[in-house]
């Protein structure tokens, strides 16, 4: 029963990733488009932060498979180094994230997520990553 919770703990935690990741993408490409002068009603906000929940399930497999390399790593090095406590796996989904957009950027010259690719949008990704690593946290089973 314990790797069906670990399983359903990966997809929530990676859910709540991309849920985070899109969500701040979306509203640092709309700061961008308004300091340019368009004007931004909070009707768009929404609809746009919905539209690109949907339009980039893409991300959300790429943050799953980051998640399950990077969960798995941050499980052997917490079994080895124990002190590590509760910050194994949001510095592993942190570092999933940073980890898939360089490679991105190094593969494509550019980060494909518009919200990312200012220095602050970026770590507001790898910030995703962390929320994302920290539900795994919570979630996860635990030994007894």
């Amino acid at each position: 029963m314990g790797f069906f919770r670990n399983v359903f703990a990966w997809v929530l935690a990676a859910m709540l990733g991309y849920l985070a990741a899109s969500t701040f993408s979306t509203h640092f490409v709309l700061a961008d488009l308004a300091a340019l002068g368009a004007p931004i009603t909070i009707q768009q906000r929404i609809s746009t932060t919905l539209s690109d929940l949907l339009g980039t399930y893409q991300y959300l497999a790429v943050i799953l498979l980051g998640y399950a390399v990077a969960f798995f790593v941050a499980s052997l090095v917490k079994a080895m180094l124990p002190m590590l406590g509760r910050i194994a796996y949001p510095v592993a989904g942190a570092f999933a994230i940073w980890a898939a957009l360089s490679l991105m950027e190094w593969q494509y010259g550019t980060v494909p997520i518009g919200g990312g690719r200012s220095d602050i949008g970026f770590l507001f990704q790898i910030l995703a990553g962390g929320i994302g690593g920290l539900a795994f946290e919570v979630l996860r089973p635990k030994k007894s």
